[in-house]
Parts: C-alpha cells; structure tokens; sequence
C-alpha cells in the first residue's frame, strides 16, 4: 500500500477518534419542575466551583432542557428563579456534569441516565433516609424527656447507631468514588454533618482524590475553615485579637484581657438566640467565679450591630468583660462558622475546650481552676 495512502487513513482515523471524542463531551439535561408558580421562570445549570451558570433556560408546561459541552466531568446544580409567597423560595437538585443523557425532576430529586447520576440519586435516597429516622429518633427524645430512663437510653443508642450507619456508608462511598465528581458531594455531606471530623482525618481521605473533588469550591473553603479550627484545638495556644474594648471604645489586645488568667470566651451576638439561651449560665459562672483573681468571662461580640449589642447587653444584665469584633477577624482565625462559640483558655495560654455549652461549661472552668 503506497505511505500517502496510510498517512491518509491514520489522519482520518484521528479526526475521527477527536470528532467522536467532541461528540461524547455533550451533556443533554432534560426534566421536570411541576410547579405552577414556576412556569416561564428561569432554570440554570450552574457550575458549583464558579459559581456561575453554564446556560440558562425557560420552563415551559413544568419541562425544561439543556445541551452543553464539557470538557471534563463536573459538579454542578440546577437552580430555579425564586418564587414569592412559597416556603421553599427556590428549587435546586446537585447534579454531576457528564456526557450523556440526565433526567432530573427538581419535584422529586430524581436523577437517572448517566452513571455518576445514577449512583448520585441512589446515594440520595438511602442518606435522606437514613436522616429522616434519626430525626425521627431526635422527635422522640424530646417528646419523652418525662419517660424512665431506660427507656431514654434506648432511644438514644438506637439513634447513635443510625447515625454511625450513615457515617460508614458516607466514608465508604466517598472511598469508592473520591475519583470522580460524585465524590465531590459525598465528602461534602460528609463534612456537614459529621461535626467530629477532623482537619487531618479529611486531608488522609483526600489523598488520591481526583482534581474535580479537590479543587470542588465547597470543599476548599470548608477546609480552610477546619485549618483554623486546628490551629486553635484543644491544646493548641489561644492565638492573640485586635480587638475593641466595649465600654471605652478603644482597641484592646485579647491577651492583655487575659493576662495568664483562666480565660472563658463567648462568641456571640444580640439577633443569636442560642447566644442569648446561654447568657444565664454565664452570668452564673460571673457571679459564682467573678471575684477570682485567676479567672476572666469575655463576651466576644461578631457579627453585630452597635446599637443591638448595647440594648442586648443592657437588658440581659451582662455586667462581665466585653469586647467587640467588628471585622471578622475573630470567628476567621479561630474558625468559627457558628455561634455561640465558647472555648476556655488556662492559665498557661494553651486552649482547654471549645463548643462548650450548658452545664458544662461551670464543670470545665471548674476544673481549670483546680489545676
């Protein structure tokens, strides 16, 4: 066979090989949002590592679709308009970005046609299951605080092992998947609701993980949140403030509050109703610890407004130490992305607890002072 002859086939069969390889890159998304309120609005494909939609389109008799090209499989969500007057202000459904054929129904959050949608939606319905027993399990205890404790007990170990059910199953599913962007949504479901990971636990699982998973948005800014958290464990030394002294309105150092004092600290804010649920343990502890030379309560004002921590501070009669954080900069070096927020600092700089709450609290600065 003359060479120009094999040139000619071999360049045919690459633009062949590279027009099926464009074709397979195409991303047909079909389905349904049966809601009347929603018909002519708007629904989008949305990449979730920009943020940004990758189109948009009407919905129109409660269907709707899409056809887009990929360039690699991604982790996405189909979002609608907001609507009015609706409990649920808008419809979305996580979605994985893979050539193919995706059915979605925003009604049902069902998902069918490709393979990482296909397990998605199957990984869907056994964790929400699984969610709604322990809730269901959650119900109960607070509807039975008056039965025998036995009985308590039982509902309790009942629900602690769902909830180490469902852990498992989340771990092993995101092992089985941390190549892909499927893995993406598990390890971000992981996240959370499995307060008791830990910044090192999660860098091991991510080991190996591909690109799609670890570059995910989601899962990078809750990272760098857990860093900050590990930064200020238990153990680690409290990590100095900048911060605004309440009643003189002059900047202040946290650690010239402290001063090698045991040091209780409470991330709060006026519109915060478990901060304001906790407020009478701490007055308590003020009035049972107050006059101790080694001993220091600080509410830490964030995410407030002037006028509503002064009315709050008024009318709860908090007369301890106060001081305000007006830039964030706080609840970013300690990690907090919720509150209240109350760690407790001893006497030798180093953080003994956080996420303390109720009843505990007095025991822990209890046992700080004794040491």
């Amino acid at each position: 066979m003359p060479q120009t002859s094999i040139r000619y086939i071999l360049s045919t069969l690459v633009l062949t090989l590279l027009s099926a390889g464009l074709m397979a890159q195409n991303c047909h998304i079909a389905g349904r949002v049966a809601v009347p309120e929603l018909q002519g609005k708007n629904i989008a494909v949305i990449n979730m590592n920009t943020g940004k939609p990758l189109a948009t389109t009407k919905i129109v008799d409660s269907t709707f679709a899409f056809d887009i090209t990929l360039s690699e499989p991604l982790v996405g969500m189909l979002k609608t308009d907001p609507q009015k007057n609706n409990p649920r202000n808008y419809y979305y459904l996580r979605i994985v970005g893979e050539p193919g054929n995706i059915y979605a129904d925003l009604l049902t959050d069902s998902l069918s046609g490709t393979p990482l949608n296909d397990r998605l939606y199957e990984y869907l319905k056994t964790s929400n299951y699984e969610i709604s027993v322990i809730n269901a399990y959650y119900n109960q205890l607070n509807e039975s605080v008056n039965a025998p404790e036995e009985t308590r007990n039982e509902l309790s170990e009942k629900m602690q092992k769902r909830v180490e059910s469902l852990f498992a199953m989340m771990r092993n599913t995101f092992a089985e998947n941390k190549t892909n962007a499927f893995g993406a949504f598990v390890m971000e479901d992981l996240l959370n609701y499995d307060e008791q990971m830990n910044y090192e636990a999660v860098l091991e699982m991510l080991e190996g993980a591909a690109p799609v998973v670890t570059t995910y948005q989601t899962l990078q800014t809750k990272l760098v949140a857990m860093e900050k958290v590990s930064h200020t464990a238990p153990g680690k030394p409290f990590i100095d403030l900048d911060l605004t002294d309440y009643k003189t309105g002059k900047p202040i150092k946290l650690s010239k509050v402290i001063k090698g004092k045991v040091a209780l600290i409470d991330f709060w804010a006026s519109w915060c109703g478990p901060c304001r649920r906790e407020i009478p343990n701490l007055a308590k502890i003020h009035e049972k610890y107050g006059n101790n030379k080694d001993f220091v309560l600080i509410s830490l004002n964030v995410w407030d407004k002037p006028e509503a921590q002064a009315k709050a501070i008024k009318d709860m009669k908090m007369v301890w130490t106060q001081l305000t954080d007006a830039t964030r900069n706080a609840t970013d070096t300690y990690g907090v992305d919720g509150i209240p927020q109350i760690l407790l600092i001893g006497k030798d700089g180093k953080i003994i607890a956080r996420d303390l709450r109720g009843e505990n609290i007095e025991e822990a600065v209890k046992k700080a002072l004794e040491k």
